[in-house]
């Protein structure tokens, strides 16, 4: 298994691994709102948590996207 993701990883380009790195880096982020949301509220909360995890993902999904094809772009020009 860690094999396989070896090669993956190897595959990739540096910009590539950098939106990799930033991406696991804002889920993170996303479990520390969680914690504090949680703690905030004394009580876990599945819609509230539900409803900020697909508003946060949505949003970072799409920025990674933009994210993806400006440097995509931006390299191929140069």
């Amino acid at each position: 298994m860690f094999s396989l993701i070896t090669e993956i990883y190897n595959a990739l380009k540096q910009w590539q691994k950098a939106l990799l790195f930033s991406f696991i880096s804002y889920a993170m982020l996303l479990f520390l709102i969680i914690v504090a949301i949680t703690f905030i509220l004394r009580d876990f909360n599945f819609l509230v948590v539900a409803g900020l995890t697909f508003v946060y993902m949505a949003g970072l999904v799409v920025f990674t996207l933009i994210a993806r094809r400006l440097f995509s772009r931006r390299l191929v020009e140069e």
